[in-house]
This record gives structure tokens, sequence and C-alpha cells, in this order.
């Protein structure tokens, strides 16, 4: 960012700060979205944008676009990706792809993050590298993560790193201990959903934050990928750490929500 972008962002954040200093949602101040990716969190983000009554993707793209990844709609301030922007708190709502482990959100943040069956999260990771690199998009992330795919889905999973094959467990323990993330999950965030059970998770934040989210769903890569059983049973064994750790959880969150 050059110097007048990042004038630009401070004095946005200047006004940000003022525009939230009476804000309230349900006794927070403000949304935090721990985005795990390749869960539904692009749905989820789009899905607090089209609060303004505007069009989601072309707010989105603002966002990438703004100084700062900070934007102003309809007196709503939304923070993406920013990590100084994003301790500050001066936001309606932030997200990124941050573990939880390297922010320190301020008081009063009202904490969301989404799971996905394990497995099905690597394919999809995969799905999407591959996608980018057959129809030539020039996506940043295709820098560094465009080495990954090799030849083959095996050739992948052999040369993804650790944080990205078991992030759902590292977001919440940079040891990648099961156990860790279950306590720092239960300390730490407010609401947790699955993929799999995605408008009831909307259903229940809508509830629990006095929102009207309305359910938005990305298109899904249409590349179709034959995995072979001898993959599949070598991606499970991998990530078994990760099954442990959401066995738990939708045990817990049952309890919880009962």
């Amino acid at each position: 960012m050059n110097l007048f972008s990042e004038i630009q962002a401070e004095m946005q954040n200047f006004f940000a700060k003022w525009l939230i200093r009476h804000q309230s949602i349900n006794g927070f101040k403000r949304i935090y979205f721990i985005h795990i990716r390749k869960c539904g969190g692009t749905s989820l983000n789009k899905m607090f944008l089209a609060l303004t009554d505007e069009p989601p993707d072309q707010l989105y793209q603002q966002l990438v676009d703004s100084p700062g990844h900070l934007l102003i709609k309809k007196h709503m301030v939304f923070v993406g990706w920013n990590k100084k922007l994003i301790n500050r708190g001066n936001y309606f709502y932030a997200f990124s792809h941050l573990p939880l482990h390297e922010l320190r959100l301020p008081p009063h943040t009202f904490t969301i993050t989404c799971f996905r069956d394990p497995v099905n999260r690597v394919i999809s990771h995969y799905k999407m590298l591959l996608n980018y690199k057959l129809n030539k998009i020039s996506h940043p992330c295709m820098n560094v993560e465009g080495e990954w795919l090799g030849n083959s889905f095996s050739d992948f999973l052999h040369r993804i790193p650790k944080e990205h094959l078991l992030n759902q467990l590292f977001m919440f323990s940079k040891n990648f201990d099961p156990d860790e993330a279950i306590e720092n999950i239960k300390k730490s965030v407010h609401y947790f959903f699955f993929t799999e059970e995605f408008n009831k998770g909307v259903h229940d934040l809508n509830r629990l934050l006095n929102l009207h989210l309305e359910p938005l769903h990305e298109k899904r890569s249409k590349i179709r990928l034959e995995i072979s059983n001898e993959d599949r049973t070598f991606l499970r064994h991998m990530l078994k750490k990760e099954y442990h750790m959401l066995k738990v959880l939708k045990g817990w969150s049952a309890e919880y929500s009962s």
C-alpha cells in the first residue's frame, strides 16, 4: 500500500471509529468471522454485506479494492483481511483467514466460524486451484498455491503445507493439538456451525444477533474430479486430528443448543 492509500485508510478508520461509537448488536460491539477457507465463508461475508441492501458481489469487490480493505456503507463498517484494523475493532463486521492465535480481538466482539467435513474441504481447495489453473485465472493465491497442484491429486496431498491441509485445526491451535483447539473454540468462539447445515446456521445467527441475513450460496466449481479410494483413505488418515476435533465439537454443539 502506498503512502496516499495508507493515509486514506487511516482517515476511513478514524471515521469508522466515530461511526460505531454507540453501536450495539444485541449487546455486542462488533462481529468477527474466523473464515476457514473452503467452508462457505465467502457466502456468509456477502450475506452480511447484503444487509446494506446493495448488491453483495459489487460490495465484496469494492472491499477487495478499497485502501486497507475497509468499506463503509449505510452507516455499516466492513473490514476484510486487515489484521491491524481487525484488532482495532472499529467495524460492524470483519473477517480474515488469519488463525485466531494471531489476533487480539477487543472485548465485546461476537465471534463466528464455520466448519466442514475435512476431506470435502481439502478436495474443494484442490478443485479451486485446478479451476484457476485450467481457466488461466490470475488469482493472487496462485503465486504460491499453484505449485502445490503438481500433476495429480496425489501430488497435491504431498505438497500442500500442513497449516493448509489441517486448516480447521490450525486456526485454533498453532501446535495442531485437537484438545487445545477445542478449548480455544469453547473459550473464544461465540457461535460455530457447519457447512453441511448452512441454512440452519444462518437461522441461528439471525436469532442470536437479531439480524435478517438471507441465505446465499456461492457457485460451486463445475470441475469433475475422480478421487481414488487409495487417495481418499490416505487423506482421511492425514486429517484424523481434525475429525477428532469436529466429532467433539458436534457433540458439544448439540448439547449447547439443546
